[in-house]
């Protein structure tokens, strides 16, 4: 072969290996196209953004105290989508018991929070409430709330989040034939714990005082424990408690109410 032949042959090969080499340099295939080729990997150390929204919805047994002691089912669902600044979680739960081809219990409520904190790394923030409940067996058969504020976050970390929290509002009671509003404070304070790998503790309590008859009020406490089963992803139980306490109950009903809960929750 003649020089100037392998002179040629270099002078063609040289630039696609030093383009191979450095990708700064473009191909012939580059050149002649002016399309680059495209890196569909993800770049070293970007990972894939997690949703913020979490969720659960399950069933299991329930011990009431209501009056009477009876045992039923219950189903339970909620979501919650929680990021930087803010949480917002709502949650659904239903118990029907029955015993001797009576209904003794007929208890729905569905209940919605939102907190939002005033600016990034502050602790504290406002809130807004609110929630439906309907009781086929008490004097009350349907009650709704709405409340406002401000809060406190005590703790704000990954394994415990803390809020104190006092606002105003009104909740709309309808007993038996008559129906009425109340404007209402509320005083409570919320928490999320994250126990261990796999155990959630969520917990709330709060009272709400008339404003015209400030010794009338509402104390309510509600707490759930969720444990996740190792041995099958996305499946866990649940236990929960809630506890309703009126001053002054309707004629009929009784001072406290209880609702115990145990159960098997799929989470997406």
């Amino acid at each position: 072969m003649s020089r100037l032949r392998l002179a040629v042959l270099g002078a063609i090969a040289l630039p696609a290996t030093l383009a191979a080499a450095n990708p700064v340099i473009p191909s012939a295939a580059e050149l002649i196209t002016g399309i680059a080729p495209q890196d569909d990997a993800v770049p070293a150390g970007e990972a894939e953004e997690k949703s913020p929204w979490t969720g659960s919805i399950g069933g299991g047994l329930t011990y009431t105290d209501t009056g009477s002691v009876t045992t039923g089912l219950n189903i339970a669902a909620s979501a919650v989508r929680k990021d930087l600044l803010s949480t917002w979680t709502t949650s659904f739960k239903y118990i029907y018991n029955k015993d001797d081809g009576e209904v003794k219990d007929n208890f729905g409520i569905i209940q919605s929070e939102y907190d939002r904190l005033l600016a990034e790394g502050s602790p504290w923030n406002w809130f807004v409430l609110s929630s439906y409940q309907h009781n086929g067996t008490e004097a009350y058969r349907d009650r709704a709330k709405g409340y406002g504020g401000f809060g406190y976050r005590i703790s704000n970390t990954e394994t415990l989040t803390w809020n104190v929290k006092a606002g105003v509002g009104a909740t709309w009671d309808r007993l038996g034939t008559e129906a009425g509003w109340a404007a209402r404070s509320i005083i409570g304070t919320s928490a999320t714990w994250l126990i261990t790998e796999g155990v959630n503790f969520t917990g709330s309590t709060q009272i709400e005082n008339e404003f015209e008859a400030f010794e009338s009020y509402l104390l309510v406490t509600e707490l759930r424990v969720d444990v996740a089963l190792k041995a099958m992803d996305n499946l866990g139980l649940y236990l929960t408690l809630r506890d309703e306490y009126d001053s002054t109950p309707g004629v009929g009903d009784v001072y406290n109410s209880l609702w115990l809960t145990i159960g098997a929750a799929y989470s997406f």
